[in-house]
């Protein structure tokens, strides 16, 4: 039987504790394949929803594959620049319920194009960090959690990396673009049937780190069988009780 409690709880804490987010790579030093398999490995022992164990790992081997990643995201997010520069385009689609341009324009616009002209300019890698490799991590869309198996399965590369001596980064910017553009999954081999959910860039740290990263209070909060009883419209005490349920670690 396998057994349980027999690992160590602080060797466990140290690790999710001590892994950050690597944004400096050596790019000049690629990634072995055999660690990239091992990795590949440590995330399918993620648990998946009903068993279904659909996910898919697209492998970018090297800083080649990974600059033309890049491209595309870039070409992605200049296009979506060019629409959100528009008021005009902006106030009609408030006007018909999508404030989604209005949001990025916003928040995220005179960022990207920042980014996408030092990029530009500079050369430098503003979106992988000069990973030397990277993992998209997706699944088929028939399983009945696809999201959330491609998420586990992708922290359990990042703990892997970790624990074997690479640095990690998710790319938020990348899963944006790939979640718009459809066209960029279909340029890396994924099929129709899969969804990209992670991408993962991955090398050798430059940066060493001295702490772990700051956590804000997580709420946490109980919900008894008391409070299941409970009337639609609770009485003051009630609410006391409720509000005396949370607590913050």
């Amino acid at each position: 039987w396998l057994p349980h409690g027999k690992g160590s709880i602080q060797d466990l804490v140290h690790i999710m504790q001590s892994r950050r987010s690597c944004r400096n790579y050596h790019t000049e030093r690629a990634v072995p394949k055999d660690l990239i398999e091992d990795l590949v490995k440590i995330g399918v022992s993620a648990p998946s929803g009903s068993n279904c164990q659909l996910w898919t790992f697209t492998v970018l081997p090297d800083r080649e594959a990974v600059l033309r990643l890049a491209k595309m995201v870039g070409g992605f997010f200049k296009r979506l620049n060019s629409a959100a520069e528009k008021g005009w385009l902006r106030t009609v689609m408030k006007l018909i319920g999508k404030p989604e341009l209005e949001f990025y324009y916003r928040e995220y616009y005179q960022r990207v194009k920042d980014g996408l002209e030092q990029w530009e300019k500079g050369g430098e890698d503003i979106l992988f960090h000069g990973a030397p490799a990277a993992i998209v991590v997706g699944s088929k869309k028939q399983a009945s959690c696809p999201a959330e198996d491609a998420v586990l399965a992708a922290q359990n590369i990042l703990l892997g990396a970790h624990v074997l001596g690479l640095g990690t980064c998710l790319i938020g910017f990348a899963i944006e673009a790939m979640r718009r553009d459809k066209s960029i999954l279909r340029r890396l081999g994924m099929p129709e049937d899969e969804t990209a959910y992670a991408v993962i860039a991955l090398g050798y740290p430059k940066e060493k780190y001295r702490q772990v990263a700051g956590r804000k209070q997580a709420l946490v909060r109980y919900y008894s069988q008391e409070e299941m009883c409970a009337k639609k419209e609770p009485s003051e005490s009630r609410r006391n009780v409720s509000r005396e349920g949370e607590m913050r670690v």
